[in-house]
């Protein structure tokens, strides 16, 4: 999801590599899901399943809930979704103002004309971005990767902490049931690795949400030592 292919670009590398069924989950919007792509995916002979990742916090965390074969003509969750994508766009100009104010360069215009903008476009935006190099590598001593800048300078009780309206993982899964779905808890393992949050928490998130499913088979790579956790 969120990826640099466009839908029918995905749905081509899924007919290359005989991938039969593939959902595309972007996070906060289904706009990818048209007549057409149905119609393109059809004629490749992939079936796509409705898909989202769904942007929730727990306790100031933050938390994916992913939701699968859900009604596309359902308003309320097409209305719920469109309030967490421009709450999306509303971040975004609030972090680039935070990251401006502590010397980085943002290209905010080009930012905005992604539809669904994340923490992780904005990094990599800032790091590939040579004006910014300097002012890098003097805080981190090196070229930091996208989690690394993420995790350092954009989360929360950090300098460019910006807060963004959301929902909360059982809304989520309620909203997506209501739509006819099914709701899906998306990574823990990287909730525990990356955000520290304990297993008691992630089970009773499980509980609260009353999941339909969680994502297990997810790799975990903590590049300072070297540990691959699933």
């Amino acid at each position: 999801s969120d990826g640099f292919f466009t839908p029918k670009e995905v749905i081509d590398t899924a007919a290359k590599n005989k991938v039969a069924v593939l959902a595309i989950a972007d996070h906060d919007t289904i706009d990818a899901y048209t007549d057409e792509l149905f119609a393109y995916a059809k004629e490749k002979g992939v079936e796509l399943i409705p898909a989202v990742e769904i942007s929730t916090k727990y306790n100031k965390r933050g938390m994916h809930v992913l939701g699968y074969n859900f009604d596309l003509n359902n308003q309320e969750f097409r209305a719920k979704l469109d309030m967490l994508k421009n709450a999306r766009h509303n971040y975004l100009y609030d972090v680039a103002g935070k990251l401006e104010a502590l010397g980085y360069a943002v290209n905010v215009a080009e930012l905005d004309k992604i539809e669904a903008v994340t923490k992780a476009h904005i990094s990599l935006d800032v790091i590939g971005n040579p004006k910014n190099e300097k002012l890098l590598l003097e805080t981190f001593g090196h070229m930091p990767s996208k989690g690394e800048f993420i995790e350092t300078i954009m989360n929360e009780g950090c300098p460019a902490y910006a807060k963004k309206a959301s929902i909360s993982p059982k809304e989520a899964a309620d909203i997506i049931r209501a739509a006819g779905g099914k709701a899906v808890l998306a990574h823990p393992v990287a909730y525990k690795y990356e955000d520290g949050v304990t297993e008691d928490v992630i089970e009773d998130v499980v509980r609260e949400m009353g999941i339909d499913a969680i994502e297990a088979n997810y790799v975990y790579v903590n590049c300072k030592d070297e540990k691959i956790s699933h």
